[in-house]
């Protein structure tokens, strides 16, 4: 990899974990698993390490948690709220332990292990033994003041016994009895049910309401003591927890001190298999150094202290029956099997369906209807099959297969090499996909339909006056009249703006139609190169991997769309209801970069890459993303990547911005001796 594809791709992982935390953290919402977010965050790393020109402070790797909601008053706090390393096996304890031997010489160390509850980060303020503020952890420098929700809650004393002066921290949590009781509840009331006790907690404590907090019964338990400013003085964590219980502070009682690594090894044995035993979720220990000096000594990283870290454990598991196997198509046409098992309690959850991704995992896992599988809940959030108990499988099963027609319009279910998925091919048609294809359809880069967004698809759905792409330029003014929210003005418009949308070039109907892997450059690539979409439609796949940027996958895919009947429907109905099939043709002469097909790669110092792609389509020519041998010139920026490297190999001329940008201002110059 090299250093700017290896940019790119921090880039793009930092993006993605930034959403995961917002997700986590801010929305109580998150969409993957524990272990799924530690590969990405642990993926991150190696890539910041073997390229440390691209390290950034504010990398996820080095912050915590989310920001700060702008319904609370914000709390900053006088040192960080940090995170922990999480750790999976006694192996990595083992290389834990050989650091912290590094960093202290040869005294034995000892370790507190407490159970790492599930739940919500809270500091707590107290002046003279009387509670004065309380905040979220949020991104570690700074959270969220929820001091009145914090009064709400039962288990966090208002008044210490004694009137110690400091600053602790603990974790908000909901009971497991309490969470079934209001997801019941919310069930009869027909809310949405909350994935988990961690998201119900966060949802309640992070309510502007705090009777709502109130109601939802949440308790607590106290763990750390961050500051203290009178009082005696505190060695160890071990006497840090005897002394927070003794001052009236919730402590979770099963904390013990760990001296030899058999200890550790015999608690984390205990708890994984008892875990089910506790009235509140948790998902692994905490292993601290025991000597407060020593943790002093040692320090911390930006993100998380060196001397203690997390023991995550597996997700839980339980035993259930494949009721069905049963087939959702998405929004791009993807065909997503799900197992309808018996009901079972998972991770505090009544779970009755199971993620089984494609047909490559059942297979792999062999899953078949009447199956008993055990069923994990990845990061105790998405449910799926882990694997199938054989010695209890029925004589009558039969292995599952992928249909060959889309279950929801009939087409043809295609596989395409290389991928994992299988996909409906009746796109235009299938009503799965009618609503995102509509939207997508009518959006500004395709048809450029004002006024027919998300909210007017979805009325013109709901109430049947769309059952197809084509219908689109059916409606009249009646059926917008009869619609609410519609006056007169408003429906002419709309209908003002459909009737302009089908003159739009062919360009903007191909990318319109959605083929996949044709996007807004194919698209202009393939109108320019055939004129007319009976052309692109009559096109052999040969001909199709002879326009520039067009490769095998692209090819195929757009002979799989126009082989399909249902599209061939679609286009035919366009077509009798007057939608424009041609690209226009320049009627004056040939522009003086027509047939060059141009590649850019790296940063350009004096003018966009947009505005550099502009001028070369204004100029006849082609602007491609891949460097192959259909490439005419290779227009070269600062810090380049491969495609520079991919060029060279394949001698291609190179352009620096200098030489490009002197062929704009004379684009008739005789560059071209230089072609290949």
């Amino acid at each position: 990899m090299t250093s700017e594809e290896a940019r790119e791709h921090i880039r793009r992982l930092r993006e993605t974990i930034r959403r995961h935390n917002r997700l986590y953290y801010e929305e109580d919402r998150p969409e993957i698993t524990d272990a799924e977010y530690d590969q990405l965050v642990n993926e991150l790393a190696r890539l910041e390490a073997e390229f440390p020109e691209w390290q950034d402070p504010s990398s996820p790797t080095q912050t915590v948690g989310g920001d700060v909601a702008p319904e609370f008053s914000t709390v900053v706090f006088t040192k960080p709220v940090l995170s922990l390393t999480n750790i999976h096996s006694l192996d990595e304890f083992d290389d834990f332990s050989r650091r912290l031997q590094e960093w202290v010489g040869g005294d034995a160390l000892a370790f507190t292990a407490e159970l790492k509850i599930d739940g919500l980060s809270v500091i707590l303020d107290y002046q003279k033994g009387q509670l004065v503020r309380a905040a979220t952890r949020g991104n570690g420098e700074q959270g969220e003041d929820v001091t009145a929700n914090v009064r709400q809650i039962a288990a966090i004393p208002q008044t210490l016994k004694v009137p110690i002066t400091g600053q602790f921290r603990g974790e908000v949590y909901m009971p497991l009895p309490v969470f079934r009781t209001l997801n019941q509840k919310r069930e009869e009331d027909g809310l949405p049910r909350f994935a988990n006790p961690r998201n119900a907690a966060a949802g309640s404590l992070r309510q502007l309401d705090p009777a709502i907090t109130r109601s939802r019964r949440l308790s607590a338990w106290i763990y750390e003591i961050r500051e203290l400013s009178e009082g005696p003085v505190i060695e160890r964590q071990s006497e840090a927890l005897t002394r927070l219980a003794e001052w009236g502070f919730p402590v979770e009682p099963h904390w013990t001190r760990c001296e030899t690594r058999a200890e550790v090894e015999a608690f984390v044995a205990h708890w994984q298999a008892h875990r089910d035993e506790l009235d509140f979720d948790i998902d692994g220990l905490v292993l601290k150094l025991d000597r407060i000096d020593w943790q002093e000594r040692i320090g911390n990283t930006q993100k998380a202290p060196r001397w203690a870290v997390a023991y995550k454990f597996p997700p839980e598991e339980a035993l259930t029956v494949v009721k069905a196997i049963v087939l959702s198509v998405g929004r791009t046409g993807v065909l997503t099997p799900t197992a309808e098992l018996e009901p079972v309690w998972l991770a505090g959850t009544r779970v009755s369906r199971a993620s089984l991704h494609n047909e490559d995992i059942i297979r792999t896992l062999d899953v078949r209807v009447g199956d008993h599988v055990y069923v994990r809940k990845a990061g105790e959030i998405i449910p799926e099959v882990v694997r199938v108990e054989r010695t209890l499988r029925p004589a009558d099963t039969v292995p599952f297969r992928f249909p060959r027609h889309c279950p929801a319009c009939g087409a043809e279910v295609v596989r395409l090499p290389d991928e994992a998925a299988h996909r409906c091919t009746g796109g235009l048609t299938c009503p799965a996909q009618l609503r995102e294809r509509l939207i997508h359809f009518a959006s500004r880069g395709a048809m450029d339909i004002e006024g027919l967004g998300e909210k007017t698809v979805d009325l013109l759905l709901e109430h049947g006056r769309i059952r197809s792409v084509p219908d689109i330029y059916a409606l009249t003014l009646d059926d917008l009249l009869s619609l609410p929210r519609f006056q007169h003005t408003s429906a002419q418009k709309l209908l003002d703006a459909i009737a302009q949308s089908r003159q739009r070039p062919l360009s903007r109907l191909l990318f319109a139609l959605g083929i996949r892997f044709v996007g807004e450059k194919a698209a202009q690539v393939l109108a320019r190169h055939f004129g007319h979409l009976d052309r692109v439609v009559a096109a052999t796949r040969e001909e199709l991997l002879a326009v520039p940027d067009v490769g095998e996958r692209t090819a195929e895919s757009i002979l799989a769309f126009f082989r399909e009947p249902h599209n061939q429907a679609v286009i035919h109905r366009l077509r009798e209801l007057g939608v424009n099939f041609e690209e226009p043709i320049d009627q004056g002469a040939e522009r003086p970069w027509t047939g060059q097909t141009f590649v850019l790669t790296g940063t350009l110092s004096q003018l966009s890459r947009k505005a550099a792609e502009e001028r070369i389509v204004a100029l006849g020519g082609t602007v491609t993303g891949q460097v192959s041998q259909k490439t005419n010139w290779v227009v070269v920026g600062e810090k380049p990547g491969s495609k520079f490297v991919r060029a060279q190999q394949l001698g291609i001329p190179i352009l620096t911005e200098q030489e490009f940008l002197q062929w704009l201002a004379n684009p008739d110059a005789e560059w071209a001796k230089r072609q290949r």
